[in-house]
């Protein structure tokens, strides 16, 4: 049982199209198409080039972003030393005396160090009589 019936396309009838092709047509046809094309030749731009921009402009950032933070770690720190690596130093050298640190010292590193100690009479007294090893602060 042969279900579909065989179809041969060279024994139907032909179905004649719309469309009417002019004799010569064909003939001239490249040559008018080529009189129709504008004569200026397009400026061309290669995709290269601009990615070429891109990738300077990317670098650029990139350098930028990555020398100002290093720049910015050289500017701020400064050439004077650290006050509590200097005070340490000083506690932990023996050989240091208070006149050689006196001679170092210049007018307004004196004035800087200057401490107004303005403690009344009666808060000393107070303090010396709660504290009963009075012999340790007359000595030292």
């Amino acid at each position: 049982m042969d279900i579909m019936k065989t179809f041969k396309l060279e024994n139907e009838p032909k179905i004649k199209s719309g469309f009417i092709i002019p004799e010569s047509y064909f003939d001239h046809f490249s040559e008018k198409v080529m009189q129709q094309l504008t004569k200026e030749e397009p400026k061309v731009i290669s995709l290269f080039l601009r990615k070429k921009s891109w990738l300077f402009v990317a670098a650029a950032i990139i350098g930028l972003g990555l020398i100002i933070p290093i720049y910015n770690d050289f500017s701020n720190h400064s050439s004077e030393i650290d006050e509590i690596i200097l005070e340490n130093y000083i506690a932990n050298k023996s050989d240091i005396s208070d006149t050689d640190l006196a001679n170092l010292l210049d007018e307004e590193d004196i004035q800087k160090m200057s401490i107004d100690l303005d403690i009344e009479d009666k808060s000393i007294e107070n303090e010396l009589s709660i504290n009963s090893n009075l012999e340790q602060y007359i000595t030292n």
